[in-house]
């Protein structure tokens, strides 16, 4: 597989329904490498990523911004500089509970499909 630069500004930006105000660019894909999967987020304020399982574990870092973060039963505020390594099956969600939007990048191992 061939070394790869990607700009990050130049990829589509989506949202996604079941996440009110959270928009994503899909950064690596597994096109790019089979290992992992890398995207970049925006919580505008008042939105949030509803809580939810994954099967994948998720290495998310807050870029800027303060979030309520969910794992299983529990509530933690988090911000900028935070790191979250979340297990597969674990329960999680995001809410931006600041005037900002946060800024996250995320990672998923395996990749997203």
């Amino acid at each position: 597989m061939a070394s790869t630069i990607i700009r990050t500004a130049e990829q589509d930006e989506y949202d996604l329904a079941d996440h009110p105000l959270f928009f994503v660019r899909d950064v690596v894909t597994k096109e790019h490498t089979p290992h992992l999967s890398l995207h970049r987020g925006r919580i505008e304020p008042g939105g949030e990523i509803t809580p939810h399982r994954q099967e994948h574990t998720e290495t998310m870092y807050i870029l800027s911004g303060d979030v309520e973060c969910t794992l299983d039963d529990e509530k933690f505020e988090l911000g900028t500089g935070t790191c979250l390594v979340i297990e597969p099956h674990t329960m999680r969600g995001l809410k931006n509970i600041g005037d900002q939007p946060v800024e996250l990048l995320v990672v998923f191992t395996p990749p997203l499909a």
